[in-house]
């Protein structure tokens, strides 16, 4: 019995790995008309020297008291809303309160954009502008407690 053929050292060709003809060009199939939709870019603020991303992981991990509290609350909407100043600025995410304003001054898209949350839930907006943020592994160091419901009387 004669041993097989050596095996080709070419690059495969279309017609060799049984490619319909017709189908190797890199255009859209013809069923797509519409055109990708243009995002809207973000915008972006040059912070101040000290405030880059990783000069934020440093702080949190330095041991400084971040969050201004001494033990995790329970806070209602109520005591939520009146933390909505620049030097005192509270922002619910995912049902977890942070002090937002350590961070503040490190946000890349400046302080007035996360002001937009302060005192109140920001949930809603952080998942569209952020989906891809781990908001508890960044503010895990702001965390002053847990959003509930307004007491009932």
């Amino acid at each position: 019995m004669a041993p097989p053929p050596p095996p080709s050292r070419l690059p495969p060709t279309s017609s060799s790995l049984g490619v319909p003809s017709g189908a190797g060009s890199l255009a859209p199939p013809p069923t797509t008309t519409k055109a990708p939709t243009k995002s809207k870019k973000r915008e972006k603020v040059a912070l101040a020297p000290g405030h880059s991303p990783l000069d934020w992981a440093k702080l949190k991990s330095s041991g400084e008291d971040l969050r201004g509290v001494d033990t995790l609350t329970r806070i209602p909407p109520s005591v939520l809303k009146r933390h909505n100043k620049r030097d005192d600025a509270w922002s619910a995410f995912n049902g977890k309160v942070y002090n937002i304003t350590p961070y503040l001054a490190f946000h890349p898209g400046g302080e007035k954009e996360l002001m937009r949350v302060a005192g109140r839930d920001g949930t809603k907006l952080f998942a569209a502008t952020h989906a891809w943020v781990n908001a508890d592994f960044m503010l895990d160091s702001c965390m002053v407690g847990f959003l509930v419901p307004e007491p009932s009387s």
